[in-house]
């Protein structure tokens, strides 16, 4: 099938950067490196040439494509299947029976297999079931979430001695565990950036709690109406205390984490993509890579690791939609906050009114410019004598206050004139 066939198939009018980046460069000898934000398309990048170019020879496994979760295997399965069902494909997840399944690769192998790094090391070394000799892709999708210390010796094994055409690796940032698996496999790759290309339409709101935070978050709900809102908590002990209190409230609102059965997580993320429930309460496992459009994000709290704070805002805005992400804090976090603003995240701080939030009003840009150029006029001494910064601050100070008071002054005059029109 061609990459034209399943655009249209999928109704896509255009590319995402990542993509356009992946399939003008696949057929280039080197490997690959893809770097874009969450939720801009990087399965469809790796999905669409690798589907234009299996062989499809039966019974030889062609593609191997790596993630790190159930849940994500489901969903890719459910991708492959919406962009080509013709194609011979196996997953492998959860709590399958191996063992059958390595009966069963004895008589016959699908042209593409997605798993875990689990399940693909015990059917390729424990139980020899898988032969990956003829393979030509091997696909690591959401990598920096399987990269840990004890990854690269893991994997080794079921990569040694085979002849790959294209090894693919694409995430949301390069960590340090994978400098050494991509020196050791990639060689001189190609590599892919499209983060800076890819702006995404989000809206960070940041609300200081002066109650309980269960309240807050409360008031933060009555207040929206979101298409789907996903609640990030931190602690998973803190995860069925935010739930149960939401249900009692008379929210519409599911659950999702790591201690639920794999069939239980299954069913209910199709219920979620049903929109059977208008709130999810989740762990970060639905931080990365499940796609879901949701409308809004809350953060309950902050993530112990503060690169999750984006993967978490990135299930909202996904492929040039629009989201708003809301932020509960106080001054414990205050740290945390002032580093992602340093990152770059342009916070709006809000307060509650009755029916809604109030946001600080925007300064006009005539106003931000009288300061700049007050400032400017301040002349710098020709000599630096001692305590002159604090002298200097001194003056910048005065100068922001002279203009302050010409703005007040012509509010009131304005004030004054609009009264006598009357």
């Amino acid at each position: 099938m061609k990459i034209k066939e399943m655009l249209e198939k999928l109704k896509y009018t255009e590319l995402s950067p990542i993509q356009t980046e992946v399939i003008k460069n696949f057929n280039d000898k080197r490997h690959i490196v893809g770097l874009a934000p969450t939720g801009t398309g990087k399965t469809h990048a790796y999905l669409f040439p690798v589907l234009e170019n299996l062989k499809r020879e039966p019974n030889v496994v062609e593609a191997i494509i790596l993630l790190p979760t159930n849940e994500l295997v489901i969903q890719v399965q459910s991708m492959l299947l919406e962009t080509d069902d013709t194609v011979s494909y196996k997953s492998y997840y959860g709590s399958q029976d191996m063992q059958r399944e390595a009966v069963k690769l004895k008589n016959s192998h699908p042209n593409i297999v997605i798993t875990t790094p689990s399940k693909l090391i015990d059917l390729v070394i424990h139980k020899n079931a898988l032969n990956i000799k003829h393979l030509d892709y091997f696909i690591l999708d959401e990598a920096d979430m399987m990269f840990d210390e004890d990854f690269m010796s893991l994997i080794d094994p079921v990569l040694a001695n085979q002849k790959i055409d294209k090894f693919m690796i694409f995430s949301a940032s390069i960590t340090k565990a994978m400098e050494p698996f991509i020196a050791k496999y990639f060689g001189n790759h190609i590599f892919i950036d499209t983060k800076r290309d890819t702006t995404l339409n989000i809206d960070y709101y940041l609300l200081n709690i002066r109650e309980q935070r269960l309240a807050s978050l409360m008031d933060v709900i009555k207040r929206i109406n979101p298409y789907l809102s996903i609640i990030f908590v931190s602690k998973n002990e803190d995860i069925n205390t935010v739930y149960e209190y939401l249900l009692e409230q008379g929210v519409n609102v599911v659950s999702f984490q790591s201690s639920l059965g794999v069939k239980q997580r299954k069913r209910i993320l199709e219920d979620i993509h049903n929109l059977k429930y208008q709130f999810v309460v989740s762990s970060d496992l639905l931080a990365r890579g499940i796609d879901f459009k949701a409308s809004h994000i809350i953060h309950y709290d902050l993530p112990f690791k503060l690169e999750f704070f984006l993967h978490r805002s990135g299930r909202t805005a996904r492929m040039g939609d629009t989201g708003e992400v809301y932020t509960l804090y106080d001054e414990m976090d205050q740290k945390k906050i002032d580093k992602l603003r340093n990152q770059g995240i342009d916070f709006i701080p809000i307060t509650l009114t009755p029916d809604g939030f109030k946001k600080p009003k925007k300064k006009s840009k005539t106003y931000d410019k009288k300061i700049a150029n007050a400032i400017k006029k301040i002349a710098k001494p020709k000599r630096v004598t001692p305590g002159y910064k604090k002298k200097h601050a001194e003056k910048v100070k005065a100068a922001i206050k002279k203009v302050k008071k010409g703005r007040y002054r012509d509010a009131d005059l304005r004030k004054s004139r609009k009264s006598q029109g009357e």
